[in-house]
This record gives structure tokens, sequence and C-alpha cells, in this order.
């Protein structure tokens, strides 16, 4: 009896608790000197704000490199944040809007005549509004429920739509696994078969490794000298969806930023003492995202990764 008081109370206080939903960021980057919106931003900004409904509040950050002086750089970042929020006013005329220019970003490294790309953007901030939970209904014995995936419905340039966290094709089971468990079984799978390392992560819009990365990187060369045998391709991945094949690399202006990372790995191995015969590279753009659709940064995160799929025994 006092157990089921117990519950009653949970449930009742459960119905008036409010949650708030996760706060999720956009970036949108830009060439030097430029605040105009591409086909491309306008795109990912749709699909930012398409769940959003009456009431949500949407922070629109701007930031420009070091390029130029300061003055000049803030007011090309408000100016970069107030475009945006015109185009967000003129679909979406409901959303409350906080728009603020936060100037130059101090160099991170030494200073380049071709600044640092990372930092000529905008961060578009998303937070829902608060709203009543919905009460949960407890509901003895419920029966199993079967679901069932979407169909994968392709388009020309990109993957409109894909059941949410499904692996990418060929991945196995063992990508829930460690990252060590699941380099020691390349030597088990078969021809044909892919593992989808996660861990191998890189920087936003460009071919490098995060920091947190290296070391996952290291294990797998490791693994890969320990075995002769394997042949292998690298597969590079990017996140988010873009209107290209594949994304702008930052640090080359070329679209070809999944093909880069596959490379970036590719000559790393080669510089540490793997054979080029026995592994090629592949850039597959946004075609086989590990986490869809992306809801936060941490989803991004994920997807900026690479493959390694069995070519050879």
């Amino acid at each position: 009896m006092k157990l089921k008081l117990i519950l009653l109370s949970v449930l009742l206080l459960n119905a008036f608790i409010l949650r708030a939903s996760g706060t999720d960021t956009l970036k949108i980057f830009y060439n030097i000197n430029k605040y105009e919106l591409s086909s491309a931003d306008k795109l990912k900004i749709n699909n930012g704000i398409d769940s959003l409904s009456t009431g949500d509040t949407i922070r629109v950050l701007g930031y420009a490199d070091y390029l130029g002086t300061e003055k000049p750089n803030l007011a090309l970042s408000t100016t970069r944040a107030e475009t945006i929020k015109s185009y967000i006013q003129s679909i979406k005329s409901d959303l409350v809007i906080l728009t603020e220019g936060k100037g130059e970003v101090p160099a991170s490294t030494a200073r380049l005549a071709t600044g640092e790309p990372v930092n000529r953007r905008v961060d578009i901030v998303f937070k829902h509004r608060l709203q009543p939970k919905t009460p949960i209904v407890v509901v003895p014995k419920p029966m199993p429920i079967e679901v069932k995936a979407k169909p994968v419905e392709v388009h020309r340039d990109t993957v409109r739509e894909r059941p949410p966290q499904i692996t990418a094709t060929g991945a196995t089971p063992a990508d829930n696994k460690s990252f060590s468990e699941k380099i020691n079984g390349l030597d088990k799978l078969d021809v044909g078969s892919s593992i989808s390392l996660e861990e191998l992560t890189f920087q936003p819009g460009r071919h490098f490794l995060n920091p947190e990365a290296v070391r996952y990187v290291n294990k797998l060369l490791k693994y890969l000298k320990n075995h002769p045998n394997i042949r292998f391709e690298i597969l590079g991945h990017i996140c988010c969806e873009v209107v290209k094949p594949d994304g702008q690399d930052f640090d080359t202006g070329e679209y070809t930023l999944s093909v880069n990372r596959a490379k970036f790995i590719y000559d790393y191995f080669i510089k540490s003492g793997i054979s080029a015969d026995r592994m090629t590279y592949k850039g597959l753009g946004h075609s086989k995202p590990k986490v869809f659709p992306e809801l936060s940064e941490h989803d991004r995160y994920l997807n900026r990764r690479v493959e390694i799929m069995i070519t050879g025994k």
C-alpha cells in the first residue's frame, strides 16, 4: 500500500514537471569579408528551425576571424547575425530571435594570410520554450511493440530520410563495443564488411583530427602493423546535409572534405610504415551518416568520422 502511494505521488508530480528540450547549435561559415547566405546555408537553416514552434527562442551569435581590424570585424560579425535573423523572420515570424555580434576571435595558432575559416561564422543556438511534460501513463503488462524502420529515400545530392540512430551500411553490432574490441575484430571480418570508427573524429569543416582522436588512430595503426595480411579501404564521412555531394574543406577551399579526411589517415599510415599496396581511400560525403537526423552538436560530432572496410586478406 505504501509503495502504491509513493508511485501515485510520483505520477502526479510528473504531470507538473517542466522540461527543457536540449540546446542545439547550428554553425554557418563564411568566406573572407562575406555575410550573404548561400542556398546551402538557407537549406541548413530551414532544416534547423523546422521543428521550432511559437515562442521558441533562438540566439544568433556572429563572429569574425582576425583578418582586418577590430571595429570593422565587430560590424561584420553583427551584419552576419542580423542577416540570418532577417532570413529566419521571413520564414517564421513567431520565434524569439536574439542577435549579437561578438567581433573577432583571437588567433589560436600562428596568424596566416588566409585567417581562420572556423571563426568566420555564425552560431545559431536553438532553445525550445519550456513546455509541460506529458504525464506518464502506467499500463499493466504492455504488449511488445514491433517498430519498423522507415525506408531510405535518396535524393540526388544527399540522404533526406533515414531512421534515427541507424548505423552506416555494412557496420556491425561491434560499433557498440570499446574501440580496442572493435579493431581487434578486424581480421575476423569478411571481405566487404566494415566498422564505423566514430572515435576517429575531425574538426568541423576541416580534415584534421580532434586532439582526443589521435590516440585511437595510433591504436589502429599498431593493430594494422601487427596484421600485415589485412587490406582495407579508408572511408571518410562528414556531418550535416549539404547541397553538393561533399562538404567544403576550409583549409583547401575545395568541396572534397570527406575525401580529404580519408586521405589524411591514408597519408599518416604511409608515413608510419603501412604499405600503400594494402590500402585505398574514398570520401562518401554525408551519404551514410552514423546518426540521422542530427539533432545536436554531438550527433554532428559522431558523423565526422572514418570507416574501415576490408578489401582483402
